[in-house]
């Protein structure tokens, strides 16, 4: 920083004597012959410290000084006099007009210490007020940032707050906010004699969306539904989404249970009569619905909530894309859901899965040619239960997964064994469902399995039976897992083919083995009807696309005389024999026991 002295003595030779003697100091000196010139130069220049004297012509040095405090409150003020004026100056040091006194003749040691302690003082000011600048400054950011942070906390308790009880995807209410609203509306209700409402909304078939279009796609038609359900109810009402493909309403103070019903078909009309957008794709939904009543089906949120839901499970089971009320017997069936789900849970810990075979025969030589593994339950508590009863179950549990690559093991075991044994058709069919044909690595799965169970899939030992449906999800993935297995050996079968797309374009694309006739077309296939030109078509279809062509659920001698004479490859059904265990499947092989030709002819 730099330090500017001013000077100022009517006699020059004093200027010039001090100016001599502190310029080695370093000091900018400014000299000034009068007080007048000295305000002048104050005017333009910033100026530390003042030496002045004390007898000046047209003003004193205590009155320039004096001047100077007002003018200049921050320069610290010297005078210079003799002792005559003593007591002048020590008035005006009183009054703070001067900061020091110096006496004539000084003391060229001690002034120089005198102006060297006062420029320091100076600048220990100026650092001082500097400092209270900024920390003003800073308390003002300080507030700043203090009023910023109590914006952004209430902000983040209000982002807390809707992700505590909203649901991202939808914006609609979550599963908590949607208890606690229904909490109230009992309350309320409680109070004022009223009837409320409990529905639950579950989409039909949303999994195939997803897995068709992709989550996307999936996600987009989850919020236009949201949409579509918020526009059907009053604002006194509240929707949420209660995960997945769930939704649920609170119903308040309806006067009759056909209210709630009014607004439940209002709903599955809408659903059915207007597509929905999702991103790009036109989509029409259908819905299952279940209503429980408060308070006839419940006194509280758990007991309605728990009612609506069976009602839910009830809707799906009378078909799906209707609504139920909830009836007291409801209750009975989820329990003895969930009791079979326990139950299955443990069959799988507790060897009580087992498979059955049924021959598939060639129709040409009446010979078997294969088997297809099915799964049967020998439970300890209920016997022998049939597929029917768990299968779709274990599908939509998931325990599939487990139970199905338990299927995969066994069947590839079994036909080891008959191998080993020297049966030469030993080509074993597995069933494979959605979940286990989803599995990321499918082919590294099943190859595992054949490795441990020492089956050499290259003669075609391993079929896999597929449903149209499945591969059609997603066509260019089911291409790829389709070709990885046929590269490793394994026959695909295209199950209960006629039922499900059948389209022409897909099927040309798929890499597979064989086509398996569904039932429904063989069960009238010689009465005349429909069914016989179906199922004539099927086979033509499958040879000229160079595919072997098998018929299920075979059962007259009329249904096989049929299918020969449309030239069939196959057959499979109780006119050669029932699924049978693998003990009773061994000895139809050891015996060589061949469907009879004869009787057809």
């Amino acid at each position: 920083m730099e330090r500017t002295l001013l000077l100022v003595d009517d006699e020059e030779n004093i200027t010039s004597a001090l100016a001599r003697l502190l310029r080695g100091s370093g000091y900018t000196i400014l000299r000034a012959s009068s007080g007048r010139q000295g305000l002048e130069l104050l005017a333009s220049h910033q100026v530390g410290v003042i030496i002045s004297d004390q007898r000046m012509p047209e003003m004193t040095g205590v009155e320039f000084l004096s001047k100077l405090k007002e003018l200049y409150p921050r320069t610290l003020r010297m005078v210079l006099s003799g002792y005559a004026d003593l007591d002048s100056v020590k008035e005006a040091i009183n009054r703070g007009a001067i900061y020091k006194y110096i006496t004539k003749p000084w003391d060229e040691e001690v002034l120089c210490a005198n102006v060297h302690e006062a420029f320091e003082h100076y600048e220990l000011m100026q650092r001082k007020e500097q400092l209270a600048l900024e920390i003003q400054a800073a308390n003002a950011a300080m507030a700043d940032i203090s009023l910023e942070l109590a914006r952004l906390v209430a902000q983040k308790d209000t982002q807390i707050e809707r992700i505590s009880h909203y649901d991202p995807l939808t914006s609609l209410p979550n599963r908590q906010l949607f208890l606690d609203r229904l909490e109230r509306e009992l309350v309320r209700a409680l109070r004022e004699q009223r009837m409320v409402a409990v529905m639950f909304v579950d989409l039909d078939r949303f999994q195939q969306v997803n897995d068709s279009f992709g989550h996307a796609v999936a996600d987009r038609l989850l919020q236009a539904v949201a949409e579509r359900l918020k526009s059907l109810v009053r604002a006194s009402d509240t929707v949420a989404r209660m995960g997945g493909d769930e939704f649920a309403f609170v119903l308040a103070g309806i006067k009759d249970a056909k209210d709630a019903g009014e607004i439940a078909r209002e709903i599955l009309d809408s659903l059915a009569r207007h597509p929905l957008m999702a991103g790009d794709n036109e989509v029409f939904a259908a819905a299952s619905i279940g209503i429980s009543i408060y308070p006839a089906d419940g006194q509280d949120t758990t007991e309605l909530i728990k009612n609506a839901d069976a009602a839910l499970y009830h809707a799906k089971n009378e078909g799906r894309n209707n609504f139920q009320y909830y009836a007291a017997q409801m209750n009975a069936t989820a329990r003895q859901r969930l009791i079979l789900e326990t139950e299955l849970r443990r069959a799988l810990e507790r060897e009580e899965f087992v498979l059955y075979y049924q021959p598939k025969v060639n129709l040409a030589s009446g010979k078997i040619a294969g088997m297809e593994a099915l799964l049967r339950w020998q439970s300890a508590e209920r016997g022998l239960v049939a597929p029917g009863e768990f299968i779709p179950l274990l599908e939509e549990t998931g325990l599939i997964l487990p139970v199905g690559n338990w299927v995969l093991r066994a069947a590839c075991e079994q036909a080891r064994a008959w191998q080993k044994a020297g049966f030469p058709a030993t080509r074993v069919a597995v069933n494979l469902s959605a979940l286990q044909f989803r599995q990321p690595d499918l082919a590294g799965t099943i190859l595992d399995i054949l490795g441990r169970g020492d089956l050499d899939p290259m003669p075609g030992s391993l079929e896999l039976e597929l449903t149209e449906s499945l591969l059609v999800r997603n066509v260019e993935g089911a291409i790829a897992t389709l070709s990885g297995l046929r590269e490793m050996g394994v026959h695909i079968s295209i199950d209960d083919f006629g039922t499900g797309y059948s389209s022409l374009s897909y099927l040309k694309r798929f890499p597979i083995n064989s086509l398996k006739i569904d039932q429904s077309f063989v069960r009238d296939i010689s009465s005349g009807r429909d069914e016989g030109a179906i199922a004539g078509a099927i086979i033509a279809l499958g040879h000229s696309l160079g595919l072997q062509v098998v018929a299920e659920g075979v059962e007259t001698v009329e249904q096989l005389g049929y299918l020969r004479k449309a030239r069939c490859d196959e057959m499979q059904g109780y006119l050669f024999s029932r699924p049978v265990p693998a003990g009773e499947m061994t000895r139809l092989l050891q015996n060589g026991v061949c469907l009879s030709l004869s009787a057809e002819e």
